[in-house]
C-alpha cells in the first residue's frame, strides 16, 4: 500500500464548541451531510453503518461504511473511525477533531484524517487521484457540517 499523508486542518464554525460536539457524536444527524449518502442504520450507541455512492470515476460501486466513535471528551475531543468495503475496494480512515472556543462565540475544530488501511482496486489508483478525491469529500463534508450546525446555533 502507498503511504498517504495525513490530511489536516483547522474550520472556524458560527456555533459554540458545545453544539459542534452535540452535532458530530449525534451519528443519525452527522451521516446526513456525508456525500452520496444511499441509507444509514443505527448499530449502536457509537457506530452506525451506511451505504454510500461516491461520486468518482474510479470507484463505481456502492460502499458500506461504518462510522464509529473510538474517543470522546465532552465538549473538546472526538475521535472517529471510517471503515469502508465495496466491491473490489476497502478503506479505514481514523479521524481526530479537537475543538476549542474562539472569537464571538464560534468554535475552531482542528482535524486529522489518516487512512490506516486501504486494499483492492483503490489501492492502485495514484496518490494525486486519492488526494483530489478526499479534498473534495472533506470540503463537502465541512460544507454541510457548517450549514447543519450554524443553523441550529
Amino acid at each position: 500500500m502507498a503511504t498517504y499523508e495525513p490530511f489536516s486542518g483547522t474550520e472556524r464554525l458560527a456555533a459554540s464548541p458545545d453544539a459542534v460536539y452535540a452535532f458530530v457524536t449525534n451519528l443519525d444527524e452527522l451521516v446526513k451531510i456525508v456525500p452520496g449518502l444511499v441509507s444509514s442504520e443505527r448499530v449502536g450507541d457509537s457506530a452506525i453503518k451506511c451505504s454510500v455512492r461516491p461520486g468518482f470515476s474510479f470507484i463505481r460501486t456502492t460502499l458500506k461504511q461504518t462510522f464509529t466513535i473510538i474517543e470522546r471528551v465532552p465538549g473538546t475531543r472526538i475521535v472517529m473511525q471510517v471503515d469502508a468495503s465495496g466491491i473490489g475496494t476497502a478503506f479505514t480512515v481514523k479521524a481526530e477533531m479537537d475543538l476549542a472556543p474562539a472569537e464571538g462565540g464560534a468554535c475552531d475544530l482542528k482535524w486529522t484524517a489518516t487512512i490506516q488501511k486501504m486494499s483492492g482496486l483503490v489501492a492502485a489508483v495514484g496518490t494525486t487521484i486519492i488526494r483530489a478525491a478526499a479534498d473534495q469529500v472533506i470540503k463537502q463534508g465541512f460544507d454541510g457540517m457548517r450549514t447543519a450546525v450554524e443553523k441550529r446555533g
